[in-house]
């Protein structure tokens, strides 16, 4: 045979879809062996991915291929070789088979780490200061490092560039690992209190009844305008007329940080609470010793010491409302939404696992008579006056400053303090910005 005929021969055979092998140098070997009808898979050493969505494993790369097992969004899969189209063979359970790659992402690898950065920070093409500048992060930005390099410094990765960074200006992030990215599909929430029932009907049995501003694991649409949903491990439906998607929300992936964004589109973990809770030393509006008086304990310290330094000039301030657990923040805003209804509730009050009082980081003060305690009145008081002048200078920021509405998502509180760090705050305060604006995030 010529090789010109030769290599007509292979692509024909590669057209009808028929597997060949070549033995030696140039013969080429038709044992009845190699015709499997199993799809040609490029071989490659066995990876970890994560599925970015719930996903179907099927005998063949093709949605027309049998489904062999379905699995959960965060799924860990075994890949051990590429087939055509952009589909991957996966071993998962024993069980083998095909998955589109356009759903699952590469794991990191078990020694990655997650840091902080401890100051406004330059990343370089090399572990050296003579090296060029790859990108300037700010003070708080979340670094992932896979390596250590020479003389203290670390080979980094951010949002897809990699450098290196000096130890120094960095610090290990307290959360067990860096989240993946929240998924596409929108987070759902009650707007009402609601009924979980066994079928999706009104007929259906009653499994439980959740408060309005609950989060909704929702699964699957089911007729006539119902949603199935897994609520506590449970399955069940709920009607979809008291059910909103919140599109964009995502849940943030460094809740211990003290510079931690939360807002309306980013999220805490699900009943998340911080892990160094302490109850302040200032007063406050009552005498009962309740969660409304904790803080975590670096933004209690310094919330003592802005305390004492207005009274040193002749301004005295009480506690409002401290740290709020994800429960007393789910029955307040249900109890909101009963008697304004939810979207008036939202204009002031915030969803469960979206308050800054959760974070263990804000506190709404007041006047030393305690009135206008959360109450617009409070606005051009002495006592606001003296805070939007000096709190910075103890590390806290007017966190829903006038005018910022659109930015923050909440109407203007000069009450509410948020503690970030003296950098950061006088940073924000000498800009006259938000902390969204401050992080260039919404």
């Amino acid at each position: 045979m010529t090789e010109v005929n030769k290599q007509r021969f292979y692509k024909k055979l590669a057209v009808t879809g028929l597997a060949f092998t070549l033995v030696g140098a140039g013969t080429l070997g038709l044992h009845s062996s190699h015709f499997t009808g199993e799809p040609t898979v490029a071989s490659a050493a066995a990876e970890t991915y994560t599925t970015t969505a719930n996903l179907n494993i099927r005998s063949g790369p093709s949605t027309s291929n049998a489904i062999i097992a379905t699995v959960k969004q965060g799924t860990q899969l075994t890949v051990v070789g590429q087939a055509a189209s952009g589909w991957l063979k996966v071993n998962y359970q024993g069980k083998t088979g095909y998955v589109s790659s356009e759903y699952v992402k590469k794991s990191a690898s078990s020694t990655t780490k997650t840091y902080v950065t401890t100051a406004n920070l330059n990343i370089r093409s090399a572990p050296s200061t003579s090296s060029a500048i790859v990108v300037t992060v700010k003070q708080g930005t979340q670094l992932t490092s896979t390596a250590q390099a020479a003389n203290g410094w670390l080979k980094v990765s951010y949002q897809g560039k990699t450098g290196y960074v000096s130890t120094q200006y960095v610090k290990e992030s307290t959360g067990s690992s860096e989240p993946a990215p929240a998924p596409e599909a929108s987070v759902y929430v009650a707007t009402a209190n609601l009924n979980v029932r066994t079928t999706a009907s009104t007929s259906g049995a009653v499994i439980a009844t959740l408060k309005a501003g609950t989060q909704l694991d929702v699964t699957a649409k089911a007729a006539n305008g119902w949603l199935k949903i897994t609520y506590q491990g449970k399955g069940g439906y709920v009607s979809g007329q008291y059910v909103r998607a919140l599109a964009g929300m995502k849940v943030v992936s460094n809740p211990e940080s003290i510079q931690v964004v939360v807002n309306k589109q980013n999220k805490l973990p699900e009943n998340y609470v911080p892990k160094d809770l302490v109850y302040t030393t200032i007063p406050f509006t009552f005498k009962e010793q309740t969660e409304k008086k904790k803080m975590r304990s670096e933004a209690a310290a310094a919330i003592a010491q802005l305390f004492a330094g207005a009274k040193k000039q002749g301004v005295t301030l009480l506690g409002v409302s401290a740290y709020r657990s994800h429960a007393t923040q789910s029955a307040l805003f249900s109890s909101y939404v009963q008697r304004d209804g939810y979207d008036k509730a939202a204009t002031y009050s915030a969803l469960p696992g979206t308050s800054e009082h959760e974070t263990g980081l804000g506190i709404d003060v007041t006047k030393g008579d305690g009135t206008c305690a959360a109450q617009d009145c409070f606005g051009g008081t002495t006592e606001a006056t003296w805070l939007d002048a000096h709190a910075a200078e103890y590390g806290f920021i007017i966190r829903y400053p006038k005018g910022k509405d659109a930015v923050t998502g909440y109407k203007y509180e000069p009450w509410h303090l948020r503690y970030v760090g003296k950098p950061v705050a006088q940073a924000i305060k000498s800009k006259g910005i938000t902390l969204e604006e401050y992080y260039g995030i919404k």
